[in-house]
């Protein structure tokens, strides 16, 4: 196979492994063995550098270089996540069991304090 076509399979890899993980990740889905997609995502990294190193041309050397880097990145950032799917996470439509954290000024805030009203409840969910 030529180098060309090495970078474009390895871009198409990292990428359609990258938007499985978007859209699974969006559908609040992530699955707790994330092996897969590592595989995938360093295959796709791996496949990149083979194209360089055959000498791909700018054609090839683009998708190369981009399935390189975004591989290693996403593999990165997964293997220095410390988010873990916890075994009593709460699902999607699940009642919110009471909480107790602190707000915005510091002060105390108690979940049950709210009950019976309306309320936007949003927590930050990222990996970095």
């Amino acid at each position: 196979m030529n180098a060309t076509a090495l970078g474009v399979i390895a871009l198409l890899l990292v990428a359609g492994a990258a938007g499985l993980w978007f859209r699974a990740a969006l559908g609040v889905r992530l699955p707790k063995n994330r092996s897969a997609f590592v595989v995938a995502w360093a295959g796709g990294a791996l496949l990149g550098a083979v194209a360089l190193a055959r000498g791909a041309g700018w054609l090839g050397g683009i998708p190369a270089t981009l399935a390189l880097v975004g591989g290693a990145f996403l593999v990165a950032t997964v293997a220095i996540s410390r988010q873990r799917v916890a075994s009593g996470a709460i699902r999607v439509g699940e009642k919110l069991r009471d909480f107790s954290a602190r707000d915005e000024n510091g002060e105390p805030f108690q979940l049950s304090s709210l009950a019976g009203q309306p309320l936007l409840l949003k927590f930050f969910r990222g990996h970095w």
